[in-house]
C-alpha cells in the first residue's frame, strides 16, 4: 500500500492531541481551585507543549521541507487549512511555553487568568484543527464527523495522561470525588462513541464510493477498529460505571481505564489517517 502520509502524521495528531487535552484538563482545574490542584496543573502544563512540539517535529520530518512549513507560519493563507493550522499551533506552543516559564518563578495562582484563558482558546482551536486538517482534503473516508472524533479523543487522552501522572497526588482523589470524574469521563466516552457510530454509519449508507470505504474499514482495519471499540471505549466505560455504582475509586482502576483510553486514542487516529489514504 502506497500512502501519502506515514506514521509520523499519526503520531503528530496523537501527541498533539494528548498535549491539547492535558492542557485543557489542567486549565479546568486552574479555574476550579488553582492553589489546591497546583501540582496537577504544573505537571500537565509542562508536558503539554512537550508533546505538541515532538508531534510537530515528526510532522516536519514527514513533510520533507521544514523550511517551507516554517515560512507558512509567517505567510498564512486563509484558504489553506494546513497554513492556518501551523499558524494556530505556533501561537499555541509559544503561549504554553510562556506559561511554563512563568511557572518557574511564580505560583500557579499568581498567573494571569487572561493568559491562561487565551492559551486555552488556542489549544481548543488546535484540537479542532487536527480533525479539519483531514476533512479539508476531501477524501471519502474523512467525513464531517472526524473533527468531533479527534477532538473528543484528544480531550480523553490528554486528561487520562494528566491523571496517570497525578495519581500519587493527595488532591487528586478528592478532586475526582468532588466533581464525579468517572461520570464526566463516561459522558465524554459516550459522545465519542456516538461520533464514531455516526462516522461508520454514514460510510455504510451514503453511496457506492462511501460503501467502498466502509468495506475497507471492516476488512483491512476490522480487527484494529473493534480492538479500539473494546479497549478504548467499552473497558473504560465499564470501569468508570463500576466506580459510580460501587462508589469506590482506586488508583488501579484509574490506571487501567486511562491507559486503555490513551491506547484507544492512538488506534482511532491511526485507522482514520490510513483509511482515508486507501480509498
Amino acid at each position: 500500500m502506497e500512502v501519502l502520509w506515514d506514521f509520523r502524521v499519526v503520531f503528530d495528531l496523537f501527541l498533539g492531541g494528548v498535549g491539547i487535552g492535558a492542557f485543557l484538563f489542567a486549565t479546568i482545574l486552574f479555574f476550579l481551585d488553582s492553589s489546591k490542584y497546583e501540582n496537577i496543573i504544573k505537571k500537565s502544563w509542562v508536558i503539554a507543549p512537550f508533546f505538541i512540539i515532538v508531534g510537530l517535529i515528526l510532522l516536519l520530518t514527514e513533510l520533507g521541507r521544514p523550511l517551507s512549513v516554517i515560512k507558512a507560519l509567517f505567510n498564512t493563507n486563509m484558504s489553506s487549512v494546513m497554513s492556518i493550522g501551523m499558524f494556530l499551533q505556533g501561537i499555541c506552543v509559544v503561549l504554553m511555553i510562556i506559561l511554563v516559564i512563568k511557572l518557574l518563578s511564580s505560583k500557579v495562582e499568581q498567573l494571569s487568568k487572561f493568559l491562561v484563558y487565551l492559551t486555552a482558546v488556542f489549544s481548543g482551536l488546535v484540537g479542532l484543527y487536527h480533525g479539519f486538517l483531514l476533512t479539508g482534503m476531501e477524501r471519502i473516508a474523512w467525513t464531517d464527523s472526524i473533527p468531533s472524533i479527534f477532538f473528543l479523543s484528544s480531550i480523553l487522552a490528554g486528561a487520562s495522561l494528566s491523571i496517570l501522572i497525578s495519581l500519587k497526588d493527595d488532591a487528586f482523589l478528592e478532586f475526582s470525588k468532588n466533581i464525579k470524574l468517572p461520570a464526566v469521563f463516561n459522558v465524554i466516552l459516550t459522545l465519542q462513541f456516538i461520533a464514531i457510530f455516526s462516522w461508520v454509519y454514514s460510510l455504510a449508507i451514503r453511496g457506492a464510493e462511501s460503501k467502498v470505504a466502509y468495506d475497507e474499514l471492516m476488512g483491512s482495519f476490522g480487527s484494529e477498529f473493534w480492538l479500539f471499540i473494546f479497549v478504548g471505549s467499552i473497558i473504560p466505560l465499564i470501569i468508570f460505571s463500576m466506580m459510580l455504582i460501587k462508589k469506590v475509586e482506586t488508583k488501579a482502576m484509574f490506571t487501567i481505564a486511562t491507559l486503555c483510553i490513551i491506547v484507544g486514542s492512538f488506534f482511532v487516529k491511526h485507522i482514520v489517517v490510513y483509511l482515508g489514504q486507501m480509498v
